[in-house]
């Protein structure tokens, strides 16, 4: 997995759906409106609490089965649990039942564009601004839609535009800055955080684009000032914390910590196979060509691990080998984005260390298409694997590379990655009591337009 630097979506009717509030004071001893029993469920889904308002909507559709509100916000209620299609269905339903309102429009919207329904997803948007040419939320909408279409131009404007109507619109300035860095615009990017920080102080959306745009402007002392001044106003934010030990060298971590793997990885679940698309991914591939020239045609005899199985990039690829499909990441994000494609036979929510040390010899092939990436240290998650693997398995990774010529066993980059070297690969391998069979340097991923140096591994536990 990598980290993506992606766009914010606006929700127009329920912006804090993963709040975590007081719960209202409820009187259950009073009969309620359908209109109160909505006020009551909108404001307890708002805190979230999802088990209580799921049951008013529930009630509330039972006696008014095409009540617009109702089926909306249980249709957010669906796609929070994972449940896109049932998501699409309650939503679509609203719009139907209410087509003249723009922000059902532009939230239907939000949950297309999440699912990579992308023309389905613009006429909502197109739609929502006919009824309200006006709601900077739509036109900030668009522009994330068109920024994952290649759209450049097209998403600067809808964003200029959601910005002449507000000017402290955090989410469409940080996007801003993001199209710009996208566009190798980097000046122009911190220029759009650093006003977006001025108008929201602290926003940590801001603060952490604004870090990013330093970083890749080469201008680190700024990026680390950004980033203790975030800190010490929330001491030990994951976020905050990694970066600033990237962009400075100093307190890095052994491996990227579990708060900041699953931080970024639930924000950017729902569109990040798209954005690996743009991006050329070809990890999951290569790994699986390797895997096939090691073991022949696949018969689907093994007990297989996709060990950070995100989304399942991988699944349709390893599913011909295994017998049985096991999938582990820590992001519960992705492993509902994994669960919908119906590949796997178990999937855990588990930090994968300690995941391996409880599966002794548990598996014939475990396969990593770069989880590894988020990893320094790699003596102990080797060791583990091994422990993992029968006699005679094999394990395959991709990580990225060092650059030719950079010494040392491992580097934090200043985006957040790991990057190794050969040699401590090698090392670590045969520590562990594995086999070399192929280490070779590939090209997982393009970024920024430039190809990514990696190394792929293919190694088998001795007997």
């Amino acid at each position: 997995m990598i980290r993506p630097y992606g766009f914010l979506l606006t929700l127009a009717g329920f912006c804090n759906m993963n709040a975590t509030q007081e719960q209202p004071e409820l009187d259950l001893t009073q009969p309620l409106s359908i209109d109160d029993a909505m006020d009551l469920a909108m404001n307890l889904h708002h805190a979230g609490h999802h088990e209580d308002a799921y049951k008013i909507y529930s009630r509330v559709l039972e006696l008014e089965p095409n009540h617009p509100d109702a089926l909306h916000f249980m249709g957010i209620m669906a796609h929070q649990r994972g449940c896109d299609e049932d998501a699409i269905r309650l939503m679509s339903h609203s719009v139907d039942l209410r087509p003249d309102h723009a922000g059902f429009r532009s939230n239907l919207g939000n949950l297309l564009l999440d699912n990579e329904r992308f023309e389905a997803a613009q006429w909502q948007y197109c739609q929502a601004l006919v009824l309200d040419p006006d709601r900077p939320d739509a036109l900030n909408n668009l522009a994330v839609l068109c920024k994952e279409l290649g759209r450049y131009e097209e998403a600067e404007r809808y964003l200029r535009q959601a910005l002449d109507l507000s000017p402290d619109f955090t989410d469409a300035r940080n996007n801003l800055a993001r199209l710009y860095s996208r566009m190798g615009r980097i000046q122009e990017a911190v220029e759009q955080a650093s006003e977006a920080l001025v108008r929201e102080p602290r926003s940590a959306s801001s603060r952490e684009m604004l870090g990013y745009a330093y970083c890749k402007s080469g201008q680190f002392d700024a990026a680390a000032k950004v980033y203790r001044e975030w800190l010490a106003d929330e001491p030990d934010h994951p976020t905050a914390v990694h970066h600033l030990a990237a962009c400075t060298g100093q307190g890095v971590p052994p491996r990227a910590s579990d708060a900041y793997v699953q931080s970024v990885f639930d924000a950017f679940s729902a569109r990040f196979d798209a954005r690996l698309a743009n991006l050329e991914y070809r990890a999951p591939q290569l790994l699986a060509e390797a895997v096939a020239a090691c073991l022949g045609a696949a018969t689907a005899n093994l007990e297989v691990l996709d060990a950070g199985c995100g989304t399942g990039l991988c699944a349709p690829l390893l599913k011909p080998f295994a017998s049985r499909l096991t999938g582990v990441d820590l992001s519960s994000g992705m492993l509902n984005k994994a669960r919908a494609r119906t590949l796997y036979d178990t999937l855990r929510q588990a930090e994968l260390t300690a995941d391996l040390w409880q599966r002794a010899a548990g598996y014939d092939l475990i396969v990593s298409a770069d989880t590894l990436v988020y990893f320094g240290e790699l003596d102990e998650t080797m060791r583990a694997a091994a422990h993992a693997l029968r006699p005679g398995g094999h394990l395959c990774f991709t990580v990225e590379a060092l650059a030719e010529g950079e010494s040392g066993d491992y580097r934090l980059q200043h985006h957040g990655r790991y990057a190794h070297s050969r040699d401590y690969l090698e090392a670590t391998l045969a520590q562990a009591g594995f086999a070399i069979l192929t280490l070779e340097r590939v090209v997982p991923r393009c970024e920024g337009g430039e190809p990514v140096a990696g190394w792929l591994a293919l190694a088998q536990r001795r007997r």
